[in-house]
């Protein structure tokens, strides 16, 4: 190793061959008639090969503008368009075009030193007026070393252990940022330096909007960031006592560590690595691979790899991979991987993979996977499994399986509903509801409770008591071989209909009581006449209710329509009787001693043929 002068000569050289390569430098032909600028910023695009990033807001881009020119490079083609009210910075393949109608002098009063230590200190001026500029960022980007100007303008920088030349950089909003070259003795190395700086695109200030960040977040930091935007250095190692008190100075929001040691917590650019924080940590861009945090995790950005946090993590982009918190996860785009929350977790868009809370569960898109909670709520569809302790509540489609404590809400099913109390689905439901109240507007399944609602029934409802506002619904009234005077409520689908039956036989010698449940389907016949196999069970009260006494019945009624509201039917039917009422061997009930038409072995059961005829109220 040999120190070296390195030479003005030189050094204006090397900066001359840069500049020569890069995008900006790169002649173009333009002959462009009255149109919009984002299309003619498109075509600049094109032909340089590179993307724009620019805030859409402050360029006029559907402005429309002319300009006729043969080999002007890309720079001053953007200066005629934007009539020099804007600069224009290249980092990779994007070239950032920012604001900054005023320029600045940076005026240097000292800079002397070594390889060792070198301080540099001056004045930040306006250009055009000489007025010092309060709150400029000076930094040197491959050093990590910044200051922010005086209430004068003047700063006063030292830096240490530099390897190669000095390029001081300064910025301030509105303005146009500078670049000044120093001439230090440097130590002259075959290590060859990668690029420090990069630009990322995407809106940075997410994080100090926030009401922890504000608290948090110095206002140097601030100060920085605003001046200096998206470009962003990385680091191989940060360590902070608190956000004010790092290795980074006011300059650690616009790095990105690939290990973070924060003993309260720190503020950076973000984490390409691992990031401990005993406090907190708050960073405005990506973290990736893992992050820990004893209090919280503020994230700008999108988070990839494991997130956990002793109280909350809160991330503004997307999560893939897992998250966990005692208390709060939230997410502001997608989630993709496994979500723990002890009191909430709330995922703004869409969720492929696990969701678990104690208490609530909510995902305003789409959920692909698993839910479990004391309430789960999804603002979309749902494909996998929710499972609730409390209720369910989907705005969109479940098409998967949806359990719940106290009640299953959605906007249309394709899937298995199943609650303890109730299932509610507000248009079709396609699948299976099993709840002791089950209610769809449209009902293209099964339902199975004892209540059953639908507003239009196309499927099968099973329960005590089924309604279809516009489906089927009937009265009948009728008597039979055994009891005189029978009633039954006929409800659900010509595919199937329940029937809750009532029947009794008021003679004084054989009075018997009858209820009971039964199914039947219509099939249609001829254009007002049809066949209605019906099955029932009905128990039978003969003055005791000590006893099991149980009516077992197969119909074949025909039905014969007279008008809108009144049909006739009649029919055959089979019966079998089981009953425990036997006192004595011999010694049958009513109902064996009048019928019994065919026997069994066990003589607790009685068969007979018998018939029906009746009206029906349609």
């Amino acid at each position: 190793m040999r120190a070296l002068k390195i030479t003005a000569f030189f050094l204006l050289i090397f900066c001359s061959l840069v500049k020569a390569q890069s995008t900006l430098s790169r002649n173009i032909s333009l002959n462009i008639e009255r149109q919009k600028l984002s299309a003619v910023l498109a075509a600049i695009e094109e032909k340089g090969g590179f993307r724009f990033s620019y805030n859409s807001n402050i360029l006029p881009v559907d402005s429309l503008v002319s300009i006729h020119e043969n080999n002007l490079n890309i720079a001053e083609a953007l200066d005629k368009l934007l009539s020099h009210r804007f600069e224009y910075r290249q980092s990779g393949n994007f070239v950032i075009i920012r604001y900054a109608p005023l320029e600045l002098v940076l005026l240097v009063n000292e800079s002397v030193g070594n390889p060792e230590l070198y301080t540099i200190s001056g004045q930040v001026v306006d250009k055009r007026t000489n007025k010092p500029i309060q709150d400029a960022s000076i930094y040197e980007k491959n050093l990590l070393v910044s200051e922010i100007s005086d209430g004068n303008g003047y700063f006063s920088m030292r830096l240490k252990n530099i390897t190669q030349p000095i390029s001081l950089t300064v910025s301030k909003e509105n303005y146009k940022s500078t670049i000044t070259h120093f001439l230090a003795e440097v130590n002259i190395s075959n290590k060859k330096e990668s690029p420090a700086e990069r630009f990322i695109s995407e809106n940075l200030d997410d994080v100090e909007n926030t009401w922890l960040g504000n608290a948090l977040i110095t206002a140097q930091q601030k100060i920085q960031s605003i001046n200096i935007g998206g470009f962003i250095s990385k680091a191989p190692f940060q360590f902070s006592l608190i956000p004010k008190l790092n290795s980074h100075g006011s300059l650690s929001g616009q790095v990105v560590n690939k290990f973070s040691l924060n003993v309260i917590g720190a503020y950076s650019a973000g984490v390409d690595g691992a990031e401990i924080g005993f406090g907190f940590n708050i960073d405005k861009s990506d973290v990736q691979y893992f992050q820990f945090a004893g209090g919280f995790n503020l994230v700008g950005g999108n988070v990839r790899g494991i997130q956990i946090a002793g109280f909350f993590n809160h991330v503004n982009g997307s999560v893939n991979a897992m998250q966990v918190a005692l208390a709060h996860n939230h997410v502001s785009k997608d989630f993709e991987g496994l979500q723990i929350g002890g009191i909430y977790n709330n995922v703004k868009n869409n969720l492929k993979g696990a969701q678990f809370s104690a208490g609530l569960n909510t995902i305003g898109g789409t959920l692909k996977g698993w839910q479990t909670g004391a309430f789960n709520l999804v603002g979309q569809d749902t494909k996998g499994v929710q499972i609730g302790v409390g209720g369910n509540i989907v705005s969109g489609r479940t098409s998967g399986i949806q359990i719940g404590g106290i009640a299953n809400i959605n906007k249309e099913s394709s899937g298995i509903n199943l609650a303890a109390l109730t299932n509610f689905t507000g248009k079709m439901a396609s699948g299976l509801q099993i709840g002791a109240i089950n209610y769809a507007n449209n009902l293209k399944g099964v339902q199975l409770g004892i209540l059953n609602v639908s507003n239009k029934n196309d499927g099968y409802s099973i329960g005590l008591i089924n309604v279809a506002l516009k489906g089927y619904h009937k009265f009948s009234f009728g008597t039979n071989e055994s009891t005189n005077y029978n009633v039954a409520y006929k409800g659900g689908s010509k595919r199937l209909y329940n029937m809750l039956m009532f029947g009794t036989n008021k003679k004084s010698a054989d009075k018997i009581y009858t209820g009971g449940l039964g199914f039947g389907k219509e099939m249609k016949l001829f254009r007002s006449v049809s066949l209605n196999p019906e099955i029932s069970s009905q128990y039978v009260y003969q003055g005791s209710w000590d006893y099991l006494n149980l009516l077992n019945k197969f119909e074949l009624p025909v039905n014969i329509r007279l008008n809108k509201w009144l049909a006739i039917q009649g029919g055959p039917s089979v019966n079998v009787y089981y009953t425990m009422q036997n006192t004595k061997i011999g010694e049958f009930g009513l109902l064996q001693e009048k019928h019994r038409d065919f026997t069994f072995k066990d003589s607790r059961y009685t068969g007979w043929i018998g018939w029906n005829v009746g009206i029906v109220i349609l």
